[in-house]
Protein backbone atom coordinates (compact mmCIF):
# COMPACT_ATOMS: atom_id res chain seq x y z
CA UNK A 1 0.00 0.00 0.00
CA UNK A 2 1.47 3.03 -1.11
CA UNK A 3 1.23 7.11 0.72
CA UNK A 4 -2.16 7.70 -1.59
CA UNK A 5 -3.57 4.49 -0.42
CA UNK A 6 -2.70 5.37 3.26
CA UNK A 7 -4.20 8.82 3.19
CA UNK A 8 -7.25 8.29 1.36
CA UNK A 9 -7.67 5.22 3.99
CA UNK A 10 -6.87 7.35 7.10
CA UNK A 11 -9.20 10.35 5.65
CA UNK A 12 -12.63 7.93 5.05
CA UNK A 13 -11.83 6.39 8.48
CA UNK A 14 -11.79 9.93 9.52
CA UNK A 15 -15.62 10.76 7.82
CA UNK A 16 -13.76 13.48 6.55
CA UNK A 17 -14.35 14.97 2.67
CA UNK A 18 -10.88 16.36 1.10
CA UNK A 19 -11.51 19.83 1.62
CA UNK A 20 -12.27 18.99 5.83
CA UNK A 21 -9.10 17.08 5.79
CA UNK A 22 -7.48 20.35 4.18
CA UNK A 23 -9.03 22.58 6.52
CA UNK A 24 -8.32 20.91 9.20
CA UNK A 25 -4.89 20.67 8.90
CA UNK A 26 -4.51 23.91 6.86
CA UNK A 27 -3.81 23.62 3.27
CA UNK A 28 -5.38 23.88 -0.12
CA UNK A 29 -8.16 20.95 -1.07
CA UNK A 30 -5.91 20.49 -4.27
CA UNK A 31 -2.50 19.33 -2.40
CA UNK A 32 -4.78 16.32 -0.53
CA UNK A 33 -6.30 15.60 -4.24
CA UNK A 34 -2.66 15.47 -5.28
CA UNK A 35 -1.48 13.63 -2.73
CA UNK A 36 -4.32 10.86 -2.42
CA UNK A 37 -4.00 10.53 -6.79
CA UNK A 38 -0.49 9.56 -6.71
CA UNK A 39 0.72 12.86 -8.17
CA UNK A 40 2.53 14.60 -4.97
CA UNK A 41 4.29 11.74 -2.96
CA UNK A 42 5.68 13.31 -0.34
CA UNK A 43 4.75 16.23 1.83
CA UNK A 44 5.60 18.33 4.75
CA UNK A 45 2.27 18.05 6.44
CA UNK A 46 2.12 13.78 6.72
CA UNK A 47 2.25 14.39 10.71
CA UNK A 48 -0.71 17.03 10.76
CA UNK A 49 -2.60 14.50 8.42
CA UNK A 50 -2.09 12.09 10.90
CA UNK A 51 -3.49 13.95 13.87
CA UNK A 52 -6.56 15.28 11.60
CA UNK A 53 -7.32 11.70 11.23
CA UNK A 54 -6.48 10.37 14.13
CA UNK A 55 -4.08 7.66 12.34
CA UNK A 56 -0.63 6.36 13.74
CA UNK A 57 1.98 9.04 12.06
CA UNK A 58 4.39 6.43 11.65
CA UNK A 59 1.76 4.46 9.71
CA UNK A 60 1.09 7.21 7.25
CA UNK A 61 4.27 7.94 6.89
CA UNK A 62 6.47 4.95 6.05
CA UNK A 63 3.63 2.55 5.89
CA UNK A 64 4.70 0.25 9.20
CA UNK A 65 3.00 -0.45 12.35
CA UNK A 66 -0.46 -0.66 12.70
CA UNK A 67 -3.22 1.96 11.27
CA UNK A 68 -4.68 2.82 14.89
CA UNK A 69 -1.58 3.10 17.44
CA UNK A 70 -2.36 0.80 20.42
CA UNK A 71 -2.30 4.03 22.77
CA UNK A 72 -4.73 5.81 20.79
CA UNK A 73 -7.24 2.56 21.28
CA UNK A 74 -6.71 2.70 24.66
CA UNK A 75 -7.38 6.45 24.54
CA UNK A 76 -11.15 5.85 22.52
CA UNK A 77 -11.91 2.95 25.00
CA UNK A 78 -11.05 4.91 28.23
CA UNK A 79 -12.85 8.16 27.17
CA UNK A 80 -16.16 6.19 26.55
CA UNK A 81 -16.20 4.30 29.82
CA UNK A 82 -15.28 7.30 31.79
CA UNK A 83 -18.50 8.86 30.15
CA UNK A 84 -20.79 6.39 31.52
CA UNK A 85 -18.59 6.51 34.98
CA UNK A 86 -19.65 10.79 34.82
CA UNK A 87 -23.54 9.77 34.33
CA UNK A 88 -26.48 9.35 36.49
CA UNK A 89 -27.38 5.54 37.70
CA UNK A 90 -29.95 4.29 40.01
CA UNK A 91 -27.98 1.62 41.79
CA UNK A 92 -24.52 0.63 41.39
CA UNK A 93 -26.36 -2.38 39.07
CA UNK A 94 -27.14 0.00 36.62
CA UNK A 95 -24.06 1.50 36.34
CA UNK A 96 -22.29 -1.94 36.04
CA UNK A 97 -25.04 -2.66 33.41
CA UNK A 98 -24.49 0.17 31.41
CA UNK A 99 -20.81 -0.61 31.41
CA UNK A 100 -20.69 -4.30 30.20
CA UNK A 101 -23.26 -2.94 27.60
CA UNK A 102 -20.67 -0.17 26.15
CA UNK A 103 -17.55 -2.34 26.39
CA UNK A 104 -19.26 -4.77 24.22
CA UNK A 105 -20.15 -2.50 21.89
CA UNK A 106 -16.56 -0.92 21.87
CA UNK A 107 -15.63 -4.52 20.86
CA UNK A 108 -17.44 -5.31 18.15
CA UNK A 109 -17.00 -1.75 17.00
CA UNK A 110 -14.15 -2.22 14.95
CA UNK A 111 -13.36 1.21 13.69
CA UNK A 112 -11.36 1.48 16.96
CA UNK A 113 -9.25 -1.30 16.62
CA UNK A 114 -6.07 -1.46 14.16
CA UNK A 115 -8.00 -4.13 11.81
CA UNK A 116 -9.86 -1.03 10.53
CA UNK A 117 -12.58 -3.63 9.04
CA UNK A 118 -15.44 -1.03 8.92
CA UNK A 119 -13.07 0.62 6.28
CA UNK A 120 -14.64 0.27 2.98
CA UNK A 121 -13.56 1.35 -1.06
CA UNK A 122 -15.45 2.17 -3.97
CA UNK A 123 -15.33 -0.85 -6.51
CA UNK A 124 -16.77 0.13 -9.54
CA UNK A 125 -18.87 -2.46 -11.46
CA UNK A 126 -18.44 -4.19 -15.05
CA UNK A 127 -21.31 -3.53 -17.50
CA UNK A 128 -22.01 -4.17 -20.91
CA UNK A 129 -23.14 -0.84 -23.32
CA UNK A 130 -25.08 -0.94 -26.64
CA UNK A 131 -21.70 -0.82 -28.85
CA UNK A 132 -21.83 2.85 -30.38
CA UNK A 133 -20.59 0.96 -33.63
CA UNK A 134 -22.71 -1.41 -34.27
CA UNK A 135 -26.41 -1.47 -31.48
CA UNK A 136 -26.78 -4.99 -32.24
CA UNK A 137 -23.84 -5.64 -29.90
CA UNK A 138 -22.41 -4.99 -26.63
CA UNK A 139 -19.04 -3.79 -25.04
CA UNK A 140 -17.76 -4.15 -21.83
CA UNK A 141 -17.19 -0.88 -20.03
CA UNK A 142 -16.15 0.46 -16.05
CA UNK A 143 -19.36 1.90 -14.59
CA UNK A 144 -18.62 5.78 -13.43
CA UNK A 145 -22.09 5.23 -11.64
CA UNK A 146 -22.41 2.52 -9.85
CA UNK A 147 -20.03 1.09 -7.34
CA UNK A 148 -19.54 -1.73 -4.62
CA UNK A 149 -18.21 -0.84 -1.19
CA UNK A 150 -15.94 -3.45 -0.26
CA UNK A 151 -14.20 -4.12 3.31
CA UNK A 152 -10.67 -2.73 2.78
CA UNK A 153 -9.21 -6.26 4.75
CA UNK A 154 -10.43 -7.80 2.12
CA UNK A 155 -8.19 -6.18 -0.83
CA UNK A 156 -5.42 -6.19 1.87
CA UNK A 157 -5.49 -9.80 2.46
CA UNK A 158 -5.27 -10.12 -1.52
CA UNK A 159 -2.51 -8.14 -2.09
CA UNK A 160 -4.50 -6.07 -4.50
CA UNK A 161 -4.80 -2.28 -5.38
CA UNK A 162 -8.38 -0.61 -5.17
CA UNK A 163 -7.71 0.47 -8.87
CA UNK A 164 -7.00 -2.63 -10.18
CA UNK A 165 -10.03 -4.24 -9.18
CA UNK A 166 -13.94 -4.61 -10.35
CA UNK A 167 -16.97 -6.12 -9.49
CA UNK A 168 -19.83 -8.04 -11.76
CA UNK A 169 -23.43 -8.64 -11.02
CA UNK A 170 -24.13 -12.21 -11.97
CA UNK A 171 -26.68 -13.25 -14.27
CA UNK A 172 -28.19 -16.46 -15.00
CA UNK A 173 -27.76 -19.88 -13.04
CA UNK A 174 -24.83 -21.21 -15.08
CA UNK A 175 -22.67 -21.24 -12.06
CA UNK A 176 -24.97 -22.57 -9.64
CA UNK A 177 -25.12 -23.79 -6.30
CA UNK A 178 -21.87 -21.44 -5.88
CA UNK A 179 -22.79 -17.96 -7.35
CA UNK A 180 -26.32 -17.73 -7.38
CA UNK A 181 -28.17 -15.24 -10.32
CA UNK A 182 -28.21 -11.84 -8.38
CA UNK A 183 -24.61 -12.09 -6.76
CA UNK A 184 -21.57 -10.30 -7.23
CA UNK A 185 -18.20 -11.38 -7.45
CA UNK A 186 -14.87 -9.16 -7.01
CA UNK A 187 -11.87 -9.95 -9.66
CA UNK A 188 -8.61 -8.43 -10.10
CA UNK A 189 -7.93 -7.50 -13.28
CA UNK A 190 -4.27 -7.67 -13.59
CA UNK A 191 -4.52 -11.04 -12.85
CA UNK A 192 -5.03 -13.11 -16.27
CA UNK A 193 -2.87 -15.89 -16.37
CA UNK A 194 -4.78 -19.05 -16.05
CA UNK A 195 -4.58 -21.24 -13.13
CA UNK A 196 -6.50 -24.56 -13.66
CA UNK A 197 -9.96 -24.43 -11.71
CA UNK A 198 -9.89 -21.32 -10.84
CA UNK A 199 -12.58 -18.50 -11.48
CA UNK A 200 -12.27 -15.88 -14.04
CA UNK A 201 -14.01 -12.67 -15.10
CA UNK A 202 -14.47 -12.95 -19.13
CA UNK A 203 -14.99 -10.64 -22.11
CA UNK A 204 -17.11 -12.88 -24.56
CA UNK A 205 -17.52 -10.69 -27.47
CA UNK A 206 -19.10 -7.75 -25.50
CA UNK A 207 -20.81 -10.19 -23.02
CA UNK A 208 -19.91 -10.41 -19.38
CA UNK A 209 -18.92 -14.30 -18.56
CA UNK A 210 -17.58 -15.36 -14.63
CA UNK A 211 -16.61 -19.19 -15.73
CA UNK A 212 -13.86 -21.50 -14.02
CA UNK A 213 -11.07 -21.77 -16.60
CA UNK A 214 -8.33 -24.45 -17.79
CA UNK A 215 -5.64 -24.01 -20.11
CA UNK A 216 -5.59 -26.55 -23.10
CA UNK A 217 -2.66 -27.38 -25.20
CA UNK A 218 -1.78 -24.58 -27.87
CA UNK A 219 -2.93 -21.90 -25.39
CA UNK A 220 -6.59 -22.15 -25.75
CA UNK A 221 -8.73 -22.73 -22.52
CA UNK A 222 -11.86 -24.68 -21.14
CA UNK A 223 -14.62 -23.02 -19.60
CA UNK A 224 -16.50 -24.76 -17.02
CA UNK A 225 -19.82 -24.07 -15.62
CA UNK A 226 -20.68 -25.35 -12.15
CA UNK A 227 -24.66 -25.84 -13.28
CA UNK A 228 -22.82 -28.48 -16.16
CA UNK A 229 -26.69 -30.29 -16.54
CA UNK A 230 -28.28 -26.96 -18.55
CA UNK A 231 -24.31 -25.95 -19.77
CA UNK A 232 -21.77 -27.85 -20.74
CA UNK A 233 -18.16 -27.28 -21.13
CA UNK A 234 -17.02 -25.03 -23.46
CA UNK A 235 -13.58 -25.13 -25.37
CA UNK A 236 -11.63 -22.73 -27.35
CA UNK A 237 -8.64 -23.13 -29.23
CA UNK A 238 -6.03 -19.61 -29.34
CA UNK A 239 -8.07 -18.96 -32.93
CA UNK A 240 -11.26 -19.38 -31.57
CA UNK A 241 -10.97 -17.17 -28.91
CA UNK A 242 -9.85 -14.43 -31.12
CA UNK A 243 -12.47 -15.02 -33.40
CA UNK A 244 -15.08 -14.75 -30.88
CA UNK A 245 -13.53 -11.40 -28.92
CA UNK A 246 -12.65 -13.58 -26.23
CA UNK A 247 -10.62 -12.18 -22.91
CA UNK A 248 -9.82 -12.90 -19.78
CA UNK A 249 -10.29 -9.82 -17.27
CA UNK A 250 -8.96 -11.20 -14.12
CA UNK A 251 -9.04 -13.89 -11.61
CA UNK A 252 -12.55 -13.89 -9.06
CA UNK A 253 -10.84 -13.48 -5.44
CA UNK A 254 -14.40 -12.66 -4.00
CA UNK A 255 -18.05 -13.20 -4.07
CA UNK A 256 -20.77 -11.92 -1.67
CA UNK A 257 -22.76 -15.67 -2.25
CA UNK A 258 -19.82 -18.23 -1.75
CA UNK A 259 -16.73 -16.82 -0.17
Amino acid sequence: MNLSDRIKMARKKAGLTQSQLAESVGIAQTAISQLESGKTLRSSYLVQISRACGVNSTWLVSGEGEMLAPEDVTTYFSSELEEILRGEHEDDAALNAALRDRIEELRSASRYAPSNSLLTEEIPYLIELDDSQDPSKTVVEISVKVHLDLNTEILSKQGVLPEYVVAVAISGNSMAPVLQDGGTVVAHLRETQVVDGRMYVIDHGGQIRVKALYRLPGGGIRMKSYNTYEHPDETYSVREMEESRIRIMGRVFWGASFY
